[in-house]
Parts: structure tokens; C-alpha cells; sequence
């Protein structure tokens, strides 16, 4: 039994918390608008549909491998400031992208956005769980995911619409305004910047704490499929003679929303880890599902039964990990957990298509089973390395229960 000692107040929704999730939500919705889109403004510079393709790869490998340095830098110089100056540079990368028509260059300033994207990504989320009461974390978190998954659900018909009736220079220069207000966001946040060590020198060195990214592994064999997902249900969906062919993710994201509303205090009732294991073993059953599947109701399925397992995972998973790292390096453990999500997103999409594309996406998904199996026995293995220190509040009697 695991006894807490409550913050003064337990108050989850307050107007800090609006503030930074909508921060979030203009973020995702600016991102999601742009990343659909330019693989259309690259086959207008006569880039074939394989070089359409690499504008994202070199956004997303960039943000993940640079996600635990920037999160690392915001840690040194305080996550707010950091949220701030990541912010300014998309005013001119928006515009930039309007006007370069030279496709290296393109993609140079893609990895360039995506570096600076994964620091968005961890400032914004360290400073969310400073904000959410302890006794509420894992509802908090999951609320605060909603902001991206919410963004993410409207931003690329939206920006298909900009591109489709305005042109690419109008859709570059709506994506500027949005920058904008982004950074106008993150100077009105009332947060107190608590910059760690701030007389010492900062060590990129200190970036990777290989204990975290070891455990982390377990979201990259999730996120493999969800790559896959991502990218392929619809043709899947074709293939199989499923109507309408966005069935799949619809469903995900409903079923995501719906799990995460509610369910989302359980975690906080019970514990992390009695949640978080019966999620890991939900996506290897979806994949599975997904495998067979060849009418709409199994498709649907699938698709609910993956939302609810993921919509379950992220927020458990992140409240175990705060709870087992330093408060001081929150940015850094965000940045580990990008790094982990995006790489298998990476990789995921890249795996299933090469896989579909020789031996069926049938067998692409069941390689995703088989790899999303491993995410229990993966963190099971890892996650023993892991300690409680700094954790505890000013005055708090705390004994861990095996659920956390």
C-alpha cells in the first residue's frame, strides 16, 4: 500500500495547464499540417515519390537523436527559455520552406526544424509534469497527450485544404503566423524557469543516461508498428477491400480519446505498472487481429483494440519513469522517450514498407507482433535499473508497492 502525502492543491485543470496545452495543440496542429503536405511540394520540384518520402525520415531521425541533447540544453538553461527560443526559429523555417526550390537544401532544413522540434517536445512536457499534482500524474499525462493526438486528428485535412484552394506560399505562410503564436505562447506562460547547475558548465556528454534509453527501448517495439500503422493502414485497407480506407486510424485515434477519458485516473489508483503491463500485451493481440483482418468490423477491431492499449501505455509509462528519475533532468527523461518513440516510428515505416513491398503487408504486421511482444520482457529487464531518487516530496512517507 503506498501512502502519499498531497500537494495543497490537487487541482489538475488550471489555467497554466490551458495554457501549455494549447501551446501543444498549435504546435502538433502546425507539424501535422506541414509533414502530409510536403512530400506534394516535393514532387512539384520534380523529386520522384521515393524523395518525397525522405523530407520526413530527415525530420524524424533528426528530432529523435537530438531529443535527449535538447532536452539535456533545457534542463541547463531553464525548460520555459528553451520552449521560447525553440519557438522563434519555426517563424523563418515556415518561410523558408516557401521559398527554397532547391531539394537538398530542403532537406537540410527539415533536419534542421526536426532538431529543434524534439526540444519543443521535451521542454513542453517536463514543464507539464511540474505542473500536474503528483497524486493525479498518470490522468494528467494523459490529458496532456490529448493535446497532440487532438492536433493531430485535424491538422493534415487542414492543411491539404490550405495547399489544395491556396498554394504551398499561403499554406508556408499560415504555418509562420502559427509560429507566431507559438512563441507569443511561451513568453505568456507563468512558469518559473529553475534552470540545474546553472553556475556549472553544461556536457553534452551528460545528454544520453543510458539506464533511461534502455527502458525506453520498450516504446520503440511499440512505436514499430505504429510507423507501420501509420503509414500503411490505408493501403492496407484497400488491399483487403475495406471502406472508407481511413477507417483504421479513425478508429485508433476514437478509441485512444476515449480510453485515455475514461480511464486515465486508474493509473494513478492503482499504480503504473498494473496498468502498463496489460497494455503492453493489448498491441501484439491488435497486430494480430490486423493480420487476419478482411472485413470492416475486423479492421475496426483491431484499430479499437490498439487505440485503447496505446492510449493506456504512454501515460503509464511516462508516470513510472518520473517517478524513477531526477526531477532536475525531466527534459533529458522526455528526450529519451522521443528519442525511443520516433526512432521506431522511423524505422517502423521504413520496416513495413520494404517488408510489404516484397512479401505482403500482412507479413509486414505480423513482424510488428512479433517485435511488439518484446516490450514487456525488454522493460521488465531494464527497468530494475532504475531509482527512486528525487522523487520524494518535502515531508512524504512514502512505501513502494510492487505495482510501482
Amino acid at each position: 500500500m503506498t501512502v502519499r502525502v498531497d500537494s495543497p492543491s490537487d487541482t489538475l485543470f488550471t489555467a497554466r495547464f490551458a495554457g501549455l496545452w494549447t501551446f501543444a495543440f498549435v504546435a502538433f496542429f502546425s507539424a501535422f499540417q506541414l509533414l502530409p503536405v510536403i512530400p506534394f511540394r516535393i514532387l512539384q520540384l520534380h523529386g520522384s515519390t521515393a524523395q518525397a518520402g525522405w523530407f520526413l525520415a530527415a525530420y524524424t531521425f533528426a528530432s529523435a537523436f537530438a531529443a535527449p541533447v535538447m532536452g539535456t540544453i533545457a534542463d541547463h538553461v531553464g525548460r520555459r527559455r528553451a520552449l521560447i527560443i525553440a519557438s522563434i526559429p519555426f517563424i523563418a523555417f515556415s518561410l523558408a520552406y516557401g521559398a527554397i526550390t532547391y531539394l537538398p537544401l530542403l532537406l537540410a532544413v527539415g533536419a534542421i526544424h526536426g532538431s529543434i522540434w524534439s526540444a519543443i517536445l521535451a521542454s513542453s512536457s517536463a514543464i507539464m509534469s511540474e505542473m500536474i499534482p503528483e497524486s493525479r500524474r498518470a490522468q494528467g499525462m494523459a490529458y496532456w497527450g490529448l493535446a497532440s493526438t487532438s492536433a493531430v486528428t485535424i491538422a493534415p485535412a487542414v492543411g491539404l485544404w490550405v495547399f489544395h484552394f491556396g498554394g504551398w506560399m499561403t499554406l508556408c505562410v499560415e504555418l509562420a503566423v502559427l509560429s507566431a503564436l507559438m512563441a507569443i505562447g511561451g513568453v505568456l506562460l507563468r512558469v518559473v524557469d529553475t534552470p540545474r547547475n546553472a553556475h556549472t558548465t553544461l556536457s553534452i556528454g551528460e545528454a544520453w543516461d543510458w539506464k533511461v534509453t534502455r527502458t525506453a527501448l520498450s516504446m520503440t517495439m511499440i512505436a514499430f508498428g505504429y510507423g507501420g500503422i501509420t503509414s500503411y493502414s490505408a493501403i492496407y485497407a484497400i488491399e483487403r477491400h475495406v471502406t472508407p480506407a481511413s477507417i483504421y486510424l479513425t478508429t485508433m485515434a476514437a478509441s485512444m480519446i476515449v480510453v485515455r477519458l475514461a480511464t486515465a485516473h486508474l493509473a494513478d489508483r492503482f499504480g503504473p505498472l498494473r496498468i502498463l503491463y496489460p497494455a503492453f500485451s493489448l498491441v501484439p493481440v491488435a497486430f494480430a487481429v490486423l493480420v487476419f483482418a478482411h472485413t470492416r468490423w475486423q479492421t475496426m477491431l483491431s484499430a479499437f483494440i490498439f487505440g485503447a492499449g496505446f492510449g493506456w501505455v504512454y501515460p503509464a509509462f511516462v508516470t513510472f519513469m518520473l517517478n524513477k528519475t531526477d526531477p532536475a533532468r525531466r527534459a533529458r527523461t522526455f528526450g529519451s522517450m522521443v528519442w525511443a518513440f520516433d526512432t521506431g516510428i522511423g524505422v517502423g515505416s521504413f520496416a513495413v514498407g520494404a517488408i510489404g513491398e516484397r512479401h505482403g503487408l500482412g507479413t509486414a504486421f505480423e513482424w510488428a507482433a512479433a517485435l511488439s511482444c518484446l516490450a514487456i520482457p525488454i522493460f521488465a529487464w531494464t527497468s530494475r535499473g532504475l531509482s527512486a531518487s528525487g522523487t520524494s516530496l518535502a515531508g512524504e512517507v512514502k512505501h513502494v508497492s510492487p505495482a510501482e
